[in-house]
């Protein structure tokens, strides 16, 4: 099995590659959000620097099949994330992008060492930064959602083996990663009725 990762693509690449193979398929259009900039000019109109105008949501957006999708992307070269990794103008976006009803699918996508990937629901995400926020691990947050239930650790990061073995992703031929079709295994009709 060829891995894309190993071959000295960043986690961005990865996740692009992967977005290209799936639109090659028809079944997904997924795009990078870019950070827009403003350039900075001296006075005598040359550009010579640029600064934030409006921070990116979230870095990849687009349709898997007919559901939307809102993907925050992370990676970490050690053995642990930090939730707050998430910032809180993402949290906030991938709140309302979710909603109430479940009817758009946000969530972030982890890289640990570019070795193991997890697509975490952004429900499962947002408890485990949310119980850290306002306890600072004095209480676990606990979710139940597309027929899983998760316990956060309660610490400020987690984990692979904290996380649910339903969420991690292995890398194949077909796509590279396959990240988006973890997202069958969450919101399959079946499943989602049972969304709690």
């Amino acid at each position: 099995m060829t891995v894309y990762a190993n071959r000295g693509m960043s986690f961005e690449e990865y996740i692009t590659y992967a977005n290209q193979r799936y639109r090659k398929t028809g079944i997904a259009v997924v795009e990078k959000q870019h950070t827009l900039f403003k350039p900075i000019r001296n006075g005598h109109g040359k550009i010579v620097g640029c600064k934030v105008e409006e921070k990116a949501t979230v870095d990849f957006m687009g349709r898997y099949r007919n559901i939307p999708v809102a993907i925050e992307a992370k990676h970490t070269a050690s053995d642990r994330i930090k939730f707050s990794e998430v910032k809180d103008h993402q949290a906030e976006f991938l709140d309302d992008f979710v909603g109430e009803y479940n009817i758009g699918f946000g969530a972030v996508l982890v890289s640990f060492n570019l070795e193991r990937f997890f697509l975490v629901p952004w429900i499962f995400w947002s408890v485990g930064r949310e119980a850290w926020i306002k306890s600072k691990g004095k209480e676990r947050g606990r979710a139940i959602c597309y027929g899983m239930a998760w316990e956060a650790p309660g610490k400020a990061s987690v984990s692979a083996d904290e996380l649910l073995p339903q969420w991690e992703v292995k890398p194949n031929n077909k796509y590279g990663l396959p990240y988006l079709s973890k997202i069958d295994t969450y919101v399959h009709p079946a499943i989602a009725r049972q969304v709690q």
